[in-house]
């Protein structure tokens, strides 16, 4: 009987991205999958480091996997592992930094060998993987496709480019092989992830710089056979040029929603932060956004409580946020992250000012996400459903899944609609969950 592996992730798209790489590798292995809680024989926590919550989450599930199973061996790899060094954690056996990850199943198996738990499937396993894209086991709705990975920005905040170091950029032909690829197993969407994808640069056969704005041109002109869109995971407003938004407003082949972080709306903290674009350069874009591309899906992500940050800087935020077609946006109450420069200020804000503020923000996003909903009533949309939320014996079924605009929209239609993208026309805002209510227009 082989052995079982079960995995779950914290964090960002490119940590889920990489869950399907790990996943691979214990399977090409030989082991089995199982839920987190089921019995495994090592359980892998693929982890996080950019907040404290994010910590004492892998913390708290690591605790509940021993607290099931006292036997169990717990993996976490990622980059929690890599910011922990030579600190150890009560209930975690294995350590995988992130750049490690690779080797995962090797370390995994030779700790298994030697506590002897089932060595005679574990014992001898040698072989290193190459990076096979993503695992065949995702439901194929929506892909998350690395292109690149690693950051040399050095917000002050942020733990990440001690952590992932190298930078690399997926090759463009290796990109449009993954998405071939992807595209043929069924999925309908492929996201293009990384940790700071707007920096995606390789050199051409001439030596020259092909960046991100290249990459995207060549996907959109390339005669792909299959059906699918394309969605930009995040990039920086400094790094949103006006000719990508100009090849999404033109091209059928990407979804009109912009993920742009703002993380503050004040000048002086975007300063202190060292984020390499000021407020002006953050409203010039979104405002190109909205005056070129209706009703585009404008999301961000906000810090709250940055070292310093007075009222007058807080205000700062909640007016620009207030003032444009924001969709969404993901509020983040700052923590100190151990050896970064915003840990060393002094000037710490009171927790309670910090919750406080993250509750006004809520407010506005609940406010902007009732809007925004109200106003694509009546509007055409093209939806991948994701999940069936229920099904008759004569096959019609009720759905539910993402349009182009990351709208969760719920529609009644056919079971093998399921991962295929269907016309709908939105019809109003959903009254049991965060989205809207559709009715096929095919």
């Amino acid at each position: 009987m082989s052995l079982k592996f079960a995995i779950t992730t914290l964090g960002c798209k490119v940590n889920q991205c990489e869950q399907k790489e790990i996943a691979s590798l214990f399977v090409e292995a030989g082991f089995g999958e199982a839920g987190m809680r089921e019995r495994a024989d090592v359980y892998i926590i693929n982890s996080c480091a950019i907040t404290r919550e994010a910590e004492n989450k892998a913390r708290q599930i690591a605790s509940s996997v021993k607290g099931r199973f006292p036997e169990a061996v717990v993996a976490l790899a990622g980059c929690y592992a890599s910011r922990l060094g030579d600190e150890k954690l009560k209930n975690i056996d294995i350590y995988v930094s992130q750049a490690d990850k690779k080797k995962i199943v090797e370390i995994c198996a030779r700790y298994l060998s030697e506590k002897n738990t089932r060595a005679e499937t574990a014992h001898g396993y040698e072989k290193q993987a190459d990076d096979k894209g993503p695992a065949a086991t995702q439901p194929k709705t929506r892909a998350q496709l690395k292109i690149q990975d690693g950051c040399k920005s050095f917000c002050s905040y942020c733990i990440v480019p001690y952590i992932r170091t190298e930078e690399y950029s997926m090759p463009p032909d290796e990109v449009i092989r993954q998405i071939v690829t992807l595209s043929a197993a069924g999925f309908s969407e492929i996201v293009l992830t990384g940790i700071h994808v707007g920096k995606y640069a390789v050199n051409d056969i001439y030596g020259n710089l092909f960046g991100f704005e290249n990459l995207l041109q060549t996907l959109d002109l390339y005669p792909f056979e299959k059906e699918f869109r394309i969605r930009i995971s995040s990039i920086d407003p400094c790094e949103l040029s006006e000719k990508i938004i100009y090849l999404i407003k033109n091209s059928p082949r990407f979804a009109p929603h912009f993920h742009v972080a703002l993380q503050s709306g004040s000048d002086r903290i975007l300063k202190a932060m060292n984020r390499r674009y000021g407020r002006a350069e953050f409203i010039e874009k979104i405002k190109l956004i909205e005056s070129n591309i209706e009703l585009a899906a404008i999301t961000s992500d906000v810090i709250v409580g940055f070292p310093g940050e007075s009222e007058e800087d807080f205000m700062d935020t909640y007016n620009l946020l207030n003032e444009f077609n924001f969709y969404d946006f993901h509020i983040f109450q700052y923590s100190d992250r151990p050896g970064t420069a915003a840990s060393r200020i002094a000037e710490k804000v009171d927790p309670a000012v910090k919750k406080e503020r993250s509750r006004i923000l809520h407010e506005l996003k609940y406010k902007k996400n009732s809007i925004y909903y109200k106003n694509n009533i009546g509007r055409e949309a093209f939806v991948i459903p994701e999940k069936i939320l229920s099904k008759a014996p004569d096959g019609s079924a009720r759905l539910s899944g993402h349009s182009e605009r990351y709208i969760e929209t719920a529609f009644d239609g056919r079971a093998d609609m399921a991962g295929k993208i269907v016309k709908v026309r939105l019809v109003s805002a959903s009254e049991v969950s965060d989205g809207m209510n559709a009715v096929l227009t095919q």
